[in-house]
């Protein structure tokens, strides 16, 4: 004779506060990986080297040479200028604002409201095609309603190992007149590294000394 089947275990229905509690705990399992997430991705870098706000790496060989004129590089949004004994000896130069010789990477944004400004070899000098603010090779206004001079990106000059021989002086150029400032390579130069993330603002400028 076949014995009895066992008889199915009894399954109780979930009561409304266990489901409550299985919301409650996916909700909260939901939350932690998503702050977890993101924190990681604000912790991760955010910007790779050769796009705009990472770091770009040139040879010595694409640097302008000395009073050349500017070399533009639009992928990281940045002019390189060469400042050389033309430059310093601008007549246009305002007396209030001395420019030093080197290399200075100037951002082509114009800081009045934000165009893109560009160069005009005629002229010898940046121009804003929307409102007409004017600036010297060295980023410094002569003209138009901007009201600061030019920012500008840090330089590092390397040396074949990659080691660090000058660079870009920071700091608050109203206070300290060399901050973003150019400066001469280093013998020993054979790249420079832009640093697209690191901002200088140009130096407030609003008297009239400059020509047209």
């Amino acid at each position: 004779m076949a014995a009895a089947a066992a008889p199915s275990p009894s399954v109780s229905p979930m009561t409304r506060r266990e489901f409550l509690y299985y919301i409650w705990g996916a909700s909260m399992a939901l939350l932690l990986a998503e702050t977890g997430g993101a924190t990681i991705w604000f912790a991760l870098p955010r910007f790779k080297a050769g796009e705009f706000g990472g770091a770009f790496t040139l040879d010595a060989s694409q640097i302008p040479s000395v009073d050349s004129g500017p070399k533009d590089f639009p992928d990281g949004r940045f002019w390189l200028v060469n400042l050389g004994p033309k430059s310093a000896s601008d007549s246009r130069q305002p007396k209030d604002y001395p420019t030093q010789q080197g290399v200075a990477a100037i951002y082509k944004v114009c800081v009045h409201l934000g165009c893109l400004y560009k160069w005009v070899p005629t002229n010898d000098r940046f121009e804003c095609p929307c409102h007409g603010s004017k600036y010297l090779a060295n980023g410094v206004r002569v003209d138009g309603p901007a009201t600061r001079n030019l920012d500008m990106f840090i330089i590092e000059a390397l040396d074949a190992s990659g080691k660090v021989l000058a660079k870009t002086e920071s700091g608050d150029p109203n206070a300290d007149p060399k901050a973003g400032s150019p400066f001469l390579l280093p013998p020993g130069t054979v790249q420079i590294r832009i640093d697209t993330g690191k901002k200088i603002q140009g130096a407030f400028n609003t008297k009239p000394g400059g020509g047209k």
